[in-house]
């Protein structure tokens, strides 16, 4: 009798604890709608902004910019993009390893990690990484008020020399099934064409006020924050499908369990029963 008592208590705390995986599931499921829905609009803003940086460097000849400008790599800032809340699956601990990577043959290089999750300082405190928490609670639902007070605090160290190279390390939102570790080399900003054969008209004449190099920093500090906000959405999006999957196994996974148990004492059941008349038989021929 105690055997099945034991068993019943797991069962109702397994039916506890799918209501809430359950409940958790379908919170997610809401919240990834709305994030895809986010992203899907952010992400041809970038790729404008991208275009234009295009344009505009192919425009403005031999003008530069510090935030264009190579040097040797003394110190480097990377942005992790993780999360605040568990229950994500591998979300956090895919990230972090992204990360640490990193810190791998660095030949001297002081390598500064800012969190956006609360999650990942512990992770990556606990690999000896040096982890700073101005940024921290910038995941779930970002703006782009939060992407571009990051933004600017980078822009002005890099520019001041404080950080030679600026890396964003964040979950790239695929499906809902394919969530990717990537990462950004943000500053210097690269990855732009500046090649005469391009179908951009270089030789259009184009007045820029106040000047092309002042025109090309703007472009490029509105590219960092777009971009940092890119990452953000593509991360909060990532967070909530990998939470939406976990749950979603967690629930099947109880619901296996659940009927495992339910089996157990189904079989005990029976035996208790067939125990008891068995005594029943025993007593009544011992009475002949």
């Amino acid at each position: 009798m105690a055997q099945m008592k034991d068993i019943k208590r797991r069962i109702s705390s397994v039916g506890n604890i799918m209501q809430i995986t359950n409940a958790m599931e379908l919170v997610s499921s809401a919240k990834l709608r709305k994030a895809r829905r986010t992203l899907e609009t952010t992400r041809p803003y970038y790729q404008t902004v991208f275009e234009d940086i295009n344009e505009l460097i192919a425009m403005s000849g031999e003008h530069s910019s510090v935030y264009l400008e190579e040097r040797p790599i003394k110190n480097r800032a990377v942005i992790v993009i993780a999360s605040d809340r568990g229950l994500a699956g591998g979300y956090n601990i895919n990230i972090a390893k992204k990360a640490i990577e990193l810190t791998k043959n660095n030949d001297g290089v002081d390598t500064t990690f800012y969190a956006t999750g609360t999650r990942i300082v512990e992770i990556l405190r606990r690999a000896g990484c040096k982890v700073n928490r101005d940024f921290t609670h910038i995941n779930e639902e970002p703006t782009s008020e939060e992407a571009q007070s990051l933004g600017n605090f980078l822009l002005d160290r890099y520019a001041r020399g404080l950080f030679d190279e600026v890396i964003v390390v964040y979950t790239k939102f695929e499906t809902v099934l394919t969530l990717v570790p990537e990462q950004i080399k943000l500053l210097p900003a690269g990855g732009f064409e500046d090649d005469s054969e391009s179908e951009v008209k270089k030789f259009v004449d184009i007045e820029f006020e106040p000047s092309p190099s002042a025109v090309l920093n703007q472009m490029l500090k509105q590219y960092v924050n777009v971009t940092l906000f890119g990452c953000l959405l593509e991360a909060s999006a990532s967070e909530q499908a990998s939470r939406r999957t976990a749950m979603e196994n967690a629930t099947q996974n109880g619901q296996d369990l659940l009927g495992e148990l339910e089996l157990v004492y189904n079989r005990a059941r029976q035996a208790s029963i067939t125990q008891e008349i068995s005594e029943i038989v025993g007593g009544a021929e011992a009475l002949k």
